[in-house]
């Protein structure tokens, strides 16, 4: 079975065939990095009208925090990052949103939880040509704005690997790091809104890829979204059933990488 370069859009549970998108990497970085005053006029204007629209806090509060769970530590985070969000990691999301308004990507602001430096959620479910199905719940599944980049990123890698749909079970969510069979004490990304995990792919044909049960009988789909991802570097790592199977034994997870140690330059 052929697995062709198109990707699938799902709207309303309607499959719509559309062409595959492909991002310019190197346009991508000159909006991230522009510095004139008018940019900067334009990036304030472009976040007010993607304002969220509600502000009522989470169940967890307004830290997002409960009892027992590892703070943010230097271990787990990204590089540069600290809590609450610096002016660099503030500079960082702006230009990321940027990105995601250059790469057409439809997303709405978010009320912050847990230490999500930048909420969003995508409108569309759509990144990179690809459509994300939630497993629980119909959402919205808020997300670091950062994540969103990765995964539009590597869509176009993906829909050439053959996926049309990712089928994900979690995405923000305030827990601590599972590896191995342990819980550390460590916090984990999905607190940061930077890891999704995945329990399924699903291709051209509408043939579902399981993690759980096609991933360590050599399934080509999920081997080859497995190197489309580390090889896009976008993301810090891929956890399967192969390199953990005590805790990832059923999906894949995937942590995006963002770095904020070096200043962005802020337009």
């Amino acid at each position: 079975m052929s697995r062709w370069r198109i990707a699938i859009v799902l709207t309303a549970g309607v499959a719509v065939a559309a062409a595959a998108p492909v991002i310019d990497l190197g346009a991508l970085h000159a909006a991230s990095t522009a510095s004139t005053a008018k940019q900067a006029r334009a990036a304030k204007q472009a976040r007010a009208k993607h304002k969220p629209t509600s502000t009522k806090g989470s169940k967890t509060g307004k830290s997002g925090r409960r009892r027992g769970l590892a703070k943010a530590n230097g271990s787990n985070m990204p590089r540069g990052f600290v809590w609450p969000p610096s002016q660099v990691m503030r500079d960082a999301e702006a230009a990321c949103e940027r990105e995601l308004d250059a790469a057409s990507v439809q997303w709405t602001a978010a009320s912050r939880e847990g230490h999500i430096a930048d909420a969003i959620t995508i409108d569309d479910h759509t990144l990179g040509g690809v459509t994300y199905v939630p497993v629980y719940g119909k959402g919205p599944h808020k997300m670091d704005c950062q994540l969103a980049r990765a995964l539009a990123l590597v869509g176009p890698e993906l829909v050439a690997a053959g996926v049309r749909e990712v089928h994900f079970g979690s995405i923000y969510r305030w827990s601590n790091v599972r590896v191995g069979g342990k819980t550390k004490n460590v916090l984990s990304r999905h607190a940061l809104g930077l890891a999704m995990d995945v329990v399924s792919f699903v291709d051209q044909d509408g043939v579902e890829a399981k993690v759980s049960r096609d991933y360590l009988a050599g399934d080509a789909l999920l081997l080859g979204v497995e190197r489309a991802i580390n090889a896009s570097g976008a993301f810090r790592l891929v956890l399967t059933p192969q390199n953990d199977p005590l805790s990832h034994h059923d999906h894949f997870h995937l942590e995006a990488n963002p770095i904020y140690a070096v200043p962005i330059p802020r337009s």
